[in-house]
């Protein structure tokens, strides 16, 4: 069963936010942009539907025109490249764009004709009217004919009077069609968000040339305003629900993501970081983040609380250790100070044996004093990037103890990332504590294995008792405190290796003492 952690699916921070961004920049972006081409979309459908009135009333003039008898001659030429080049199908198709489109001023009023129409135009001017004043009850369009010349024959208003001037009719009078949007003045009030539309205050204008037997005969001139964007929305007012309804949802999830994704992990921190103040223990690891940079600062905060409440328990164990043991030297100190000044006239041999104490005393306070100080140098000593042949300095270290020494080496050169002086330190600590524990012989075995290099240093002494086994690296405790033992020196030898990645350990051993030391290996 494998013991590695599950790979979790993370993201980058900067992907999050980016993301999170474009969806919001989107929805109001998006929701504009729509409207916009809907109000374009409505504009296009009411030219498309001024264009199909045109041909029907182009298509009715021209008949009612063939029942009379016409002038030779009768119109305007229309220039070669106007002719249709498929006699049969010459489709117009709407050319307004709202969005790009000028909107041009309201139209001039009708001028005074500088002639006058003929009879044949009249009459067939007033058979067209009532057809053209029944559509507009249906279609609300203005409708206006024009005869070649440009004045109005026949419509819903304006009958007589010339419209040649604007520039879609001359357009038209040449044989284009031609279609603009013009600015309306209305008598209603404008709605609340009239701001958010171009087509509020619009009207379409269309002109297109009656043509019969390749002569423009006429123009059909119509006026619409489109719909009001604001009343075709409320129109399809379940649709606009239903869409809004979809943006609220979307607006959600986007806040859900935000508070799972960021918000929840932020605020697991910021409990954990007051529960550090308040110096709580911690019994539930922090959740598990999705966000690359959040998962990392939650495991590095995971760490360091943890390593924060291990320096605190160091901490209040090491200081009732420390109080304990200034504790009985400074008793007795003070207890040989108040007899010596209380029993002024005390025998010459009992007062140099009190002070003798205070001086034993003093020199132990001392050396737990001068041990404390390589202990806190060893807890705060930040691992060197040294590399140390493990086979030379055994070799040196041998030379410097006259008792004996086995060396067990490998046929091969070992090399151990950890400083030469420190793993010396470590090492004369522990055979120390072997020669002054009873042992005769030392035995050290270095060998080089797949997750680093093991030291394993035996003696052949007493050994230690299981009950002590525990005990070993506890500050203070010692086994030859009459002989000036403090009980600090594997304590400083775990502090100096944990500080180069090391460890060391006791192991259960037959017969003597058994101590292994871990190191990391070059790779």
């Amino acid at each position: 069963m494998s013991l590695e952690p599950q790979k979790r699916t993370v993201f980058r921070l900067h992907t999050v936010f980016g993301a999170i961004l474009l969806f919001v920049m989107l929805l109001p972006l998006s929701g504009a942009y729509l409207f916009r081409i809907y109000e374009n979309d409505l504009v296009r459908q009411t030219e498309s539907e001024l264009i199909a009135q045109a041909a029907y009333i182009s298509a009715t003039y021209k008949t009612l025109l063939l029942e009379e008898r016409l002038p030779r001659n009768y119109g305007l030429p229309v220039p070669e490249n106007k002719t249709a080049e498929d006699p049969e199908f010459h489709p117009v198709l709407p050319q307004l764009d709202l969005r790009r489109a000028r909107i041009l001023p309201p139209r001039e009023d009708g001028k005074k004709p500088d002639t006058s129409i003929q009879p044949f135009e009249g009459r067939v001017g007033k058979k067209l009217e009532p057809i053209l004043q029944e559509a507009q009850a249906h279609v609300l369009s203005s409708t206006r004919v024009l005869n070649p010349q440009g004045i109005v024959i026949s419509g819903t208003a304006e009958i007589g009077v010339s419209l040649a001037h604007p520039t879609e009719v001359q357009t038209a009078l040449k044989g284009d069609y031609s279609s603009v949007i013009r600015r309306r003045i209305s008598d209603e009030p404008p709605p609340p968000v009239a701001s958010l539309s171009r087509g509020t205050h619009i009207r379409v204008f269309t002109a297109m040339p009656i043509i019969l037997d390749n002569r423009l005969v006429g123009a059909v001139y119509l006026s619409r305003s489109p719909r009001n964007v604001l009343k075709a929305l409320y129109e399809e007012k379940d649709s606009v629900f239903w869409a809004g309804l979809f943006v609220l949802t979307l607006t959600g999830m986007i806040a859900w993501l935000l508070s799972q994704a960021i918000g929840k992990p932020l605020k697991a921190l910021n409990q954990r970081a007051q529960s550090l103040i308040r110096g709580e223990k911690q019994v539930r690891k922090l959740p598990t983040a999705r966000i690359a940079e959040l998962s990392d600062l939650m495991d590095n905060f995971e760490k360091m609380s943890t390593a924060i409440e291990t320096r605190s328990d160091y901490i209040r164990s090491l200081s009732m250790h420390l109080a304990h043991e200034f504790k009985t030297p400074l008793a007795s100190i003070q207890g040989a100070i108040e007899l010596m000044r209380d029993h002024k006239d005390m025998p010459p041999d009992q007062h140099t044996r009190f002070m003798e104490n205070i001086t034993h005393d003093t020199d132990r306070l001392k050396r737990m004093v001068n041990r404390l100080l390589e202990l806190a140098r060893a807890d705060v000593m930040q691992p060197a990037l040294e590399e140390t042949e493990i086979t030379p300095l055994l070799k040196d270290l041998r030379a410097q103890f006259p008792q004996k020494i086995t060396l067990d080496l490998p046929s091969g050169e070992i090399t151990a990332q950890i400083g030469a002086d420190i793993l010396e330190s470590v090492l004369t600590n522990v055979i120390e504590n072997s020669f002054q524990n009873g042992a005769e012989n030392v035995t050290i075995h270095p060998r080089q294995e797949e997750d680093g290099i093991t030291i394993d240093i035996t003696d052949n002494g007493p050994g230690i008792s299981e009950g002590n086994r525990d005990k070993i690296f506890t500050p203070f405790f010692t086994t030859r405190r009459e002989s000036g033992g403090t009980g600090l020196g594997l304590v400083i030898c775990r502090s100096l290796l944990r500080a180069s990645g090391g460890s060391i350990d006791v192991i259960p051993a037959n017969n003597g003492a058994h101590i292994r030391l871990q190191l990391t290996g070059t790779a």
